[in-house]
């Protein structure tokens, strides 16, 4: 299982703490190899979208020798742009604007090897009934087809109750759609983690790692409300084979507390390895 860190966690605080690295960004690719991380999740945020390297040939020509020169690849993109830009509740002709974005940030990742790229469904976009369900399937129908042609998988996060999300993904019935399971943010909402990723683990293709207190804020790995032990025990058994992105708070002292987090998930990965095992003896 391969670990990766978002980016912004590998530099000092922003004033926007989910945003585009823009001074740094390609310091970070040295950093996570120093770190011991397999992976970056890139950000696509609404700023300047235009002008992040992923969005043009040179930039994508300097992301893949930075991935060459370090060995940390990204597999994965996180579209911030759509918390900005959400698909559902906007004018048709904004949407259709939005999803040409989509289109292009799909085929744009493709050419990194991403295999990815997550779909932010929070705050102004959250599904809220069946009928914005049903438009929100509507409206990635063209993206899930561009998707599966490239070989990229959708992965829709989303704050649902369990049983919601799943009729959402099951209804749907696309090998391009997922799910992107956030530990911090479903632990905030009061939501059981541990039992919906036992309902949710066969369409769950990445998993965020970060820690909430209940109707808290993002706090360091291990001092929030996530039950990371039974979690970890699950997800050994889940059969779950995809990354783990830490989108830990963003502190200072980046480079402590990106060892710390580290360390703190691939001791719960190891103990919980060790359980299964057992359990299979």
């Amino acid at each position: 299982m391969q670990l990766g860190i978002m980016q912004g966690r590998l530099s000092p605080a922003r004033a926007r703490p989910q945003s585009f690295p823009w001074e740094s960004w390609q310091a970070e690719f040295d950093r996570a190899r120093l770190h011991g991380f397999d992976l970056i999740e890139w950000v696509f945020d609404a700023v300047r979208y235009d002008e992040n390297p992923i969005w043009t040939e040179a930039g994508l020509a300097t992301i893949r020798d930075r991935m060459q020169e370090t060995g940390v690849s990204v597999e994965t993109v996180c579209a911030d742009y759509f918390v900005r830009h959400p698909l559902l509740r906007a004018a048709e002709s904004e949407r259709d604007h939005h999803i040409e974005v989509l289109n292009a940030l799909i085929t744009r990742a493709s050419q990194l090897g991403a295999r990815v790229v997550v779909i932010p469904v929070l705050e102004a976009g959250e599904v809220q009934n069946t009928e914005e369900q049903i438009a929100l399937l509507d409206y990635l129908r063209r993206p899930l087809t561009l998707a599966r042609a490239l070989g990229v998988t959708l992965a829709v996060e989303s704050n649902m109750p369990a049983d919601r999300y799943l009729r959402f993904i099951t209804q749907a019935g696309h090998p391009a759609l997922g799910i992107c399971f956030d530990t911090g943010n479903r632990t905030a909402l009061g939501a059981d983690i541990v039992t919906d990723l036992g309902r949710l683990a066969p369409h769950v293709c990445e998993v965020h790692i970060k820690d909430r207190r209940r109707d808290g804020p993002n706090v360091p790995l291990g001092e929030g409300a996530a039950p990371f032990d039974t979690f970890f025990a699950r997800l050994a058994v889940s059969g779950y084979s995809g990354p783990l992105i830490l989108e830990t708070t963003v502190l200072d002292d980046y480079a402590y507390h990106a060892k710390r987090n580290l360390e703190f998930v691939r001791s719960r990965l190891s103990r919980a390895g060790r359980h299964s095992l057992q359990a299979d003896v």
